[in-house]
């Protein structure tokens, strides 16, 4: 299977598109105004898709499609927003009483099933639903037979391609999330629609690359522990494909400490190593003892650590690539999240309307600090690291 950005865009769009039927079925079902925040493509193993649903607890309503495109959506919400919502159309009710779940089945099914009609249209085919069924990932399994690659490296047939919607209503910023997860055989019939031939790039490639951001990920997190002496694990890590204007909303508005930095090679690009405050201050003080009183100290240790963090994080990939990639002196920062990635997105604005968007969290197992990486390679560049990493032998 080969893919290419024109069919990422392509996706983008149509995911987009069927976000916003959904949204304006749930405003004209329950009177919420819902409106789309962010849609983004994402390359992940089932197991992170429903580790990441526990995580957050969500409640869900799946719904499977079969016929011109196979695979299955999920409406996910957390508890409070399911509540909400079942509250809107069955005013006294509890979200765990049987009545509300099979009003949030009914939301789903209204949603989910103008969010799949609009990829219909696009490819002019028919798309069968199933009826919905009701999750709570406490019991239930989140996601079944997902279709993955069955031929290819071990690594590519783990992955699937998650196209992830968040919607937001106007009022009591409550979020929802619209998962689409096709079969590997129904991103091939999206991707004809679309792909160069001459750009395509195999998934194979994808996956490699992201298998490589894995690898960088836990090569930060060895460099953190043999630093401050706190073991710590990675908690995510991920591809992602993004229109530009979006990055920003990939961080909440809490207020960050870090280092931006630069790297220049193949790929090129920018580098974010983030802490909230807190997490800045232990691990300031565990790299220099006495630096949380000390803002010059401080300031000091944030700019080294970030600086190892960067140099872990991307020599593998030089050394996969069989490349130099030079990284810029750290610059530090004290803002909020979209206002450090805001500068980075607009300089890259300047030559592409989609980025790719990778997405590390490391942190340690008491959640004594946490550690966010996220970097934004040049788009151009990055096809053609893509392209060198298709030519090298299996």
């Amino acid at each position: 299977m080969n893919l290419d950005v024109h069919a990422l865009q392509t996706f983008s769009r149509l995911a987009h598109s069927g976000a916003e039927t959904a949204a304006w079925s749930l405003s004209q079902l329950t009177g919420i105004d819902t409106r789309v925040n962010v849609t983004k493509i994402e390359l992940e193993t089932v197991a992170d898709v429903e580790c990441e649903f526990r995580e957050h607890d969500f409640v869900s309503v799946r719904i499977g499609f079969s016929g011109g495109l196979d695979g299955q959506t999920i409406l996910a919400f957390d508890r409070e927003a399911a509540s909400n919502v079942v509250d809107a159309i069955l005013p006294g009710s509890a979200a765990e009483d049987e009545l509300a779940r099979s009003g949030l089945k009914e939301v789903g099914n209204i949603m989910l099933g103008g969010f799949i009609d609009g990829w219909a249209d696009h490819l002019g085919t028919s798309i069968d639903i199933t009826t919905p069924t009701y999750i709570d990932v406490d019991s239930d399994s989140l996601l079944e037979e997902v279709d993955v690659e069955d031929e290819g490296p071990e690594e590519a047939r783990d992955h699937i391609l998650v196209f992830r919607n968040q919607l937001e209503t106007t009022a009591d910023a409550v979020t929802f999330y619209l998962y689409m997860l096709p079969t590997a055989g129904a991103i091939e019939t999206i991707g004809d629609t679309a792909t160069d031939a001459e750009e395509a790039v195999p998934i194979e490639t994808f996956t490699t690359f992201s298998e490589m951001i894995d690898d960088g990920a836990e090569q930060a997190s060895e460099d953190i522990s043999a630093m401050t002496g706190t073991e710590t694990v990675v908690d995510v890590s991920r591809l992602s494909f993004v229109p530009i204007e979006g990055v920003p909303m990939q961080l909440d508005d809490a207020t960050r400490i870090g280092v931006v930095l630069e790297f220049e090679g193949v790929p090129s690009g920018y580098i974010a190593i983030l802490f909230d405050e807190t997490s800045a201050e232990q691990i300031a003080t565990a790299l220099l003892p006495g630096a949380d009183a000390d803002d010059a100290m401080r300031q000091s240790a944030i700019q080294e650590i970030g600086n190892i963090i960067t140099s872990g994080f991307i020599d593998g990939w030089a050394n996969r690539l069989e490349t130099t990639i030079e990284i810029s002196p750290p610059q530090f920062v004290h803002d909020l999240g979209p206002a450090i990635v805001d500068p980075l997105a607009t300089e890259l604005a300047q030559e592409q309307d989609y980025a790719f968007l990778i997405d590390s969290t490391i942190r340690t197992n008491d959640d004594e600090f946490t550690c966010d990486i996220y970097a934004l390679p040049n788009e151009s560049e990055l096809r053609e690291a893509l392209d060198q990493l298709s030519a090298q032998p299996a």
